[in-house]
Order: C-alpha cells, then structure tokens, then sequence
C-alpha cells in the first residue's frame, strides 16, 4: 500500500484535500510506474483544488502538476525508459503520492546535476518564465510584472532584465518589495500599498504606457494595467491569484493584444522534441540558478493539510516542498 492526496470535493485546499492509502495499479501498456520523490505545492494547484476550472477538472482527482520520481517499473511497449530513470512527469495534476502511473510519453529527463527538490520546481515557474521572456520580452521594450515578488515574477524580471527590458515591477506589501532588494532598482517598484497604480506606472513609463505586461493576478489590478498599456500594446495573462476573472480588456481597449499563456496548453500543443529542448533550458537556468527556486518548507505527504496553511502564509519566501517518501 501507498499514500496519497486526494480531493473529492473543491473548496478551501487546507480543508478538502485528504490523505489516504491505495494499491498503485501495475503500469499498462505505454506506462510507467514513478515513485515520487519530491512534489511542489504551487498556487495553480491550490485555485484547481478550490474549484477556479471545474469544467477540466473531475472528481475525485490527486493534485500535483509539478513534481520528480524514479520509474521503478514500465509497463508493455514500453522501450525508451528503463527502471532507475529519473523524469518529470508531465501532462496531468498526480504528484501529490508516493507511486504515482504516468504515461512514459508525458515522461522527461532530468538533469542529472539537479538534486531532487531543484528538479522538482524545474518545469512550472522556470519553463512558463522561459517561454514567456524569450516570446513577448523584446530588448528596449518598456514592461511591467506584477505579482513580482512571486517566485515566477522574480524570474521573469531576472529574465527580462539579461534579455535588455528594465522591467516595472508590480507588488502588493512592502514584503513583496524586500524580496526583490538586488535583483530590480528600488525606483523601479510599484507598491500598490502605498502609491495608486495606474499614475504609477504611467510615470514610470513617461506617459507612453508599457508595450507588454505580463499579469498573473487578473480582477481589477489587471483590467487596470491592459487600460494603461501602449497602444497596441501586448497584455500576457498567465494567472489568477486574484481569484477574480480578468474583464475581457477588448470591452475597453479594443486595440490590445491579449495573450492566455496557459503552460498546459503549450505543452500539450508542443512536438515532443521541441518540449525536450525546453525543458532542458529551463532546468540548464534553474541549475544556474536563473530560475532556481528557494525552499522554505518541507512537509511530509501525511501532513499535506500542514504544508497547504504554510503554503497560505502570507509573507512566505519560498517554495513549499512535499517528500513523499518521508
């Protein structure tokens, strides 16, 4: 018998999500068997669990988009992966157990100089900021990020700032602008705490609004920030730690490129050697430590209810890990 996480029902993820025991079934054709060995806890996975996508989302299902394993078994056909591998599993929520049948085409290598916790942040934040600096950050271009103080805002303006950007970042508290002190100028800062955001970011732009701003909060902030972009100005909306939906900004700024970088849906649209190569950038940064993310708590997967409040902390300052095997 194994452990697992499981939700049955979408609401508050510290309340709904349970622990339990099962039997992992024997992997079939095209599949492999992974013990998982570290799992991330991210808020795309808190907002599924809370109900934001129930249209995708079934129930009961075992959350985890992001996280590392070992194959110990494989099942009929399977050629390409031998027992031992270490991969990232892919494609699906699942790593919230200790075995955990996967897809061996959904399976990817795992650079063999990151430890389990680094590879285990290496796809969501890295990849997503890896796709979305290199596919809208142009050099000389005026950008905003809000949510920056996130581990994925940090870096996108780390990435933004190598490629030529001076981005304008956007934080909530005064917390959020101590976890950019050396990576950002302090003048390039926006606390909406204490300044009112959009006269903000027109002096920061001198007027002219920002050719791109990447949004991962939506509701109001982001309807205010696609009001304030350049003309013809690209708006890249990747989340919603709002909660609240973003007002379609064509409403109000017809001439407005709005981008919905969703990370699943490239992945699922990618070949598979194009999505290889990516990921290998994306854990070569995070091995540079470009993209590597801080850990500020481990939990055991028994005490996954423990790891989900800290993940709610406010003020956290790093990423909170589960070891499913602790």
């Amino acid at each position: 018998m194994a452990l697992r996480a499981v939700v049955r029902s979408f609401g508050p993820a510290h309340r709904v999500v349970e622990v339990e025991e099962y039997a992992p079934p024997p992997p079939g054709p095209g599949q492999v068997a992974l013990r998982m060995t570290a799992a991330a806890v991210n808020p795309s996975d808190v907002v599924t669990i809370a109900g934001a996508y129930p249209s995708r989302t079934g129930l009961p299902f075992v959350p985890g988009y992001e996280g590392v394993g070992v194959v110990e078994r494989v099942g009929p056909d399977v050629a390409d992966i031998a027992p031992g591998a270490r991969v990232l599993p892919l494609g699906s929520a699942g790593a919230w157990q200790q075995v955990r049948t996967a897809a061996a085409r959904w399976c990817f290598p795992v650079l063999p100089e990151l430890d389990d916790e680094q590879a285990a942040l290496a796809y969501v934040n890295p990849l997503t900021a890896v796709l979305m600096a290199r596919g809208y950050g142009v050099p000389g271009m005026r950008a905003v990020v809000d949510a920056a103080g996130s581990a994925i805002g940090r870096m996108l303006l780390r990435l933004l700032s190598e490629s030529g950007c001076a981005p304008v970042a956007v934080v909530r508290s005064a917390a959020g602008r101590a976890r950019l002190a050396g990576l950002v100028d302090e003048s390039k800062v926006v606390c909406t705490e204490e300044q009112e955001l959009a006269p903000a970011i027109d002096a920061h732009t001198g007027g002219r609004g920002p050719a791109v701003v990447f949004d991962a909060v939506g509701g109001e902030q982001g309807a205010a920030l696609a009001r304030g972009l350049a003309h013809g100005g690209t708006f890249v909306h990747y989340g919603l730690l709002s909660g609240v939906p973003l007002p379609d900004p064509s409403r109000y700024r017809p001439d407005v490129r709005l981008v919905l970088f969703r990370l699943r849906d490239v992945v699922h649209r990618a070949e598979r050697p194009w999505l290889e190569r990516a990921l290998a950038e994306a854990q070569g940064l995070t091995l540079d430590g470009e993209t590597a993310s801080p850990v500020a708590a481990r939990y055991p997967l028994a005490e996954v209810r423990r790891a989900l409040e800290h993940e709610a902390t406010a003020g956290r300052t790093g990423k909170v890990l589960l070891l499913p095997q602790a």
